[in-house]
């Protein structure tokens, strides 16, 4: 799926992943990457709630240049695209290119109507 944004970029936008106890939307703000026409979300470590739930229920929903979509997210293990998510992160923070990093490949499912 196209989507109208620089390649490789990043961009602060909302996020909304679904509860793994009832269910319920948790919308957060996030750094997000686009890169290779994939969409990349990076922490420090798995403890926020957003990581935890997309642990367990791979749904979300993501905002893109005003617009809704679905997706689902599938954690990443190839340490070689982590460190290259990281490095369009964090072009202008070396420091923290180094830091270890989890995260997920979003597959964008379409335009919620």
């Amino acid at each position: 799926m196209e989507i109208s944004v620089q390649n490789p970029s990043t961009f602060i936008t909302k996020v909304s992943t679904f509860s793994k106890k009832d269910n319920r939307k948790n919308t957060v703000k996030l750094k997000v990457v686009y890169w290779n026409k994939n969409i990349f979300l990076t922490r420090r470590n798995k403890d926020s709630n957003w990581y935890k739930n997309l642990l367990l229920k791979k749904d979300l929903e993501i905002e893109i240049n005003g617009i809704i979509y679905k997706g689902n997210a599938y954690e990443m293990n190839d340490e070689n695209i982590i460190n290259k998510v990281s490095n369009i992160k964090y072009s202008d923070k070396p420091d923290r290119i180094i830091e270890q990093r989890f995260g997920f490949k979003v597959d964008l499912l379409g335009e919620i109507q």
